[in-house]
């Protein structure tokens, strides 16, 4: 009888990451494409007057809780999607379109004395969540699997773990890019590959059984 690969595919459920972003002093925010994103520009309105802006053009001023905005912002497509809370100094961009990357610039003034007492800039980048992941295992002449993980969505990372523990070097051989490696064929426990950008996350596995047949049986299933 001869050993094979029993391979059982096990999908796992994606999550997106926190679209709440401090933006009070100079950052770097990042939002996933189609949903909601949060940014503090401050803290404190009262008895401030706050301006965004995107290069040289004034997005909106806020000032004693109003808010007016300007230009091609004063417009529907616009005005549907962003909203300014006077009462926690947070912009809320929702549904986030890949127009929306940009940098930022919010200037603080003084009501009273119309003097300006902050600045500070914010770049906005708007990504793809990652998903579609996808595993394709295909036996080698000398007896090596090669596993390739896929993925849809913007600047995917890879990782992999075996059993829980991060793969080694002893396990298996990982392409530059992380999303190929090569195993031998004694290789056994659950596979699992890692995909994640700045807004989201999500894996599947493969569940690898040495078994004893005379062909290879392979039984797919996802699991919710």
């Amino acid at each position: 009888m001869q050993a094979v690969l029993l391979l059982l595919l096990l999908a796992g459920a994606s999550k997106g990451l926190d679209s709440t972003c401090n933006a009070t002093q100079d950052a770097t925010c990042y939002g996933a494409l189609g949903g909601p994103v949060y940014l503090q520009l401050t803290r404190d309105t009262t008895g401030y007057e706050l301006k965004l802006f995107s290069g040289d053009k004034n997005i909106f001023t806020s000032k004693s809780s109003k808010t007016v905005f300007y230009n091609e912002f004063n417009t529907p497509s616009f005005r549907q999607r962003w909203q300014f809370v006077p009462d926690n100094g947070t912009l809320i961009i929702n549904p986030r379109e890949r127009r929306d990357s940009a940098t930022y610039r919010v200037e603080i003034y003084e009501e009273s004395t119309g003097k300006r007492v902050g600045e500070h800039t914010v770049q906005l980048i708007i990504e793809a969540p990652v998903s579609d992941v996808d595993l394709s295992i295909s036996s080698l002449a000398n007896g090596e699997k090669r596993v390739r993980c896929s993925s849809n969505g913007d600047s995917p990372q890879y990782s992999w773990s075996l059993d829980g523990r991060p793969l080694s070097e002893a396990d298996a051989d990982l392409s530059p890019d992380n999303q190929t490696l090569l195993f031998s064929e004694d290789v056994t426990g659950e596979l699992t590959c890692s995909v994640s950008n700045h807004v989201s996350s999500t894996n599947t596995s493969v569940l690898l059984l040495e078994v004893c047949s005379g062909q290879l049986v392979g039984h797919y299933f996802t699991s919710e």
